[in-house]
């Protein structure tokens, strides 16, 4: 199994349930998929840190209302401990409409489970 393909086995099932709670907008459970130390960003406007993610969480579930996700040319890759994915999004949401995001994200494997380490989007 290349690494690519090894790397998608493992971080898509997460990342399916990653965006089922973000969908089910359970703040509490989305904040458990984020490492202590991880980092939140929207490129070019700022990002956040550790605990304070979960407020920015909470202030986007606020300001999308229910929304849902679908994921378009998602790619993995593989690097020790690390699996990325690079890819772009549609997002259907009550209060924001339709809206196009391109997002990476890096996760970290730390006691047998993954964990985000670096979450960054930008609408486009």
């Amino acid at each position: 199994m290349s690494s690519s393909a090894e790397a998608r086995s493992i971080l898509r099932p997460i990342v399916d349930d990653f965006f089922k709670t973000m969908e089910e907008r359970d703040i509490d459970k989305l904040f458990a998929f984020y490492d202590p130390d991880a980092a939140f960003v929207e490129i070019g406007k700022g990002g956040t840190c550790g605990k304070a993610i979960k407020q920015d969480l909470i202030k986007w579930d606020e300001l999308q209302g229910k929304t849902t996700y679908k994921l378009v040319g998602d790619k993995y890759e593989m690097a020790g401990d690390f699996i990325i994915i690079i890819t772009g999004l549609e997002v259907k949401s009550e209060k924001l409409g339709d809206k196009k995001v391109h997002f990476t994200q890096i996760w970290r494997k730390s006691n047998d489970k993954y964990l985000c380490m670096h979450d960054e989007f930008t609408f486009l």
